[in-house]
């Protein structure tokens, strides 16, 4: 295959496929041109010259603008044709930093019906692979059940994940064998997460989970204060999306509009929609407002006030 289209918003999980794909193509950093699509005269002529000291090349084009941001291209033609007759040492990798790309676009049937279009998403499975791929082909051994407890504790983004795994493949050097315990012993657990699944658990009234999750942040320190505190803004974050979300947004604009690095966070952020209204959520926030205030106030103690949050919820 020549021609291949990778689209995803998390640009960590796109890098990983490049490196895949450069592996499988054995072709050398030298022979690999990078360029934005927006420069089409010179990434036609670079297709189609023959190079000088190596068979292969690679050309790897940011085509985001096009494909994803659908903005048009005068002489967008001229690749286009390059596919009737392309020059067979030459491979393209065309990639949009989007969650969808515009599928009537004449380039996008092209590069399907000549190569390979790919979505990438960043899914339990997809990561699932990549930590158990990454382990074994490093050397050392990661039971398959551990890999949804590691993500439980350090999220779902894919560069924290490799940074966790390669601090935990140093510590078991030896051994070659990553525990459960290791985990716990090296990794951070990411709070944004633990929150998210705080504020999940007391809207879906399941209070035996709620307190328990309650209770590790307060064995980890954390005062009654700054525990609501990280309630209030997820829960604002929480109406910002569903907001969004009601008046038509897609999850690809919301990202935009709130400036996240993946569009995966909306889909996780909007994953417990059903259960939460804005109403209820705007209600939510003021309960978390008086009860900061009254416990600032030395009307109510923290532990209590937070634990009578949970338990007695009327959302």
């Amino acid at each position: 295959m020549n021609f291949y289209l990778l689209y995803c918003s998390d640009k960590s999980i796109i890098n990983n496929e490049l490196s895949s794909i450069k592996s499988k193509l054995a072709i050398e950093e030298d022979d690999i041109i990078y360029y934005d699509i927006n420069d089409i005269s010179n990434i036609v002529m670079e297709a189609q010259t023959i190079s000088m000291f190596s068979n292969k090349k690679l050309l790897i084009i940011d085509s985001t603008s096009y494909l994803g941001d659908k903005k048009d291209i005068d002489n967008i033609q001229l690749l286009e044709d390059y596919f009737s007759n392309f020059n067979s040492n030459t491979y393209m990798i065309f990639i949009s930093y989007s969650d969808s790309v515009d599928s009537r676009r004449k380039l996008v049937k092209l590069i399907g019906s000549k190569g390979i279009s790919k979505k990438l998403d960043a899914n339990d499975s997809y990561l699932e692979d990549y930590i158990l791929n990454y382990t074994k082909d490093n050397g050392y051994k990661f039971d398959k059940t551990l890999c949804l407890y590691l993500m439980s504790r350090c999220g779902h983004n894919l560069d924290n994940l490799r940074n966790e795994l390669d601090k935990l493949m140093l510590y078991k050097i030896d051994s070659k064998v990553i525990t459960k315990e290791d985990i716990n012993k090296l990794t951070n657990e990411n709070i944004e997460d633990s929150i998210f699944d705080l504020v999940s658990a007391i809207i879906k009234k399941d209070s035996s989970k709620a307190i328990r999750l309650y209770n590790n942040f307060a064995l980890d320190g954390m005062d009654a204060s700054q525990i609501i505190n990280l309630l209030a803004s997820q829960v604002r974050l929480l109406f910002q999306v569903k907001r969004l979300y009601n008046e038509g947004k897609s999850n690809d604009e919301i990202a935009k509009i709130l400036e996240f690095r993946s569009v995966y966070r909306v889909k996780y952020l909007l994953s417990d929609s059903y259960y939460y209204t804005e109403k209820e959520l705007l209600k939510f926030l003021s309960d978390l407002a008086l009860l900061d205030r009254d416990i600032k106030l030395g009307l109510r103690d923290g532990n209590v006030g937070i634990e009578l949050l949970i338990t007695k919820k009327d959302m």
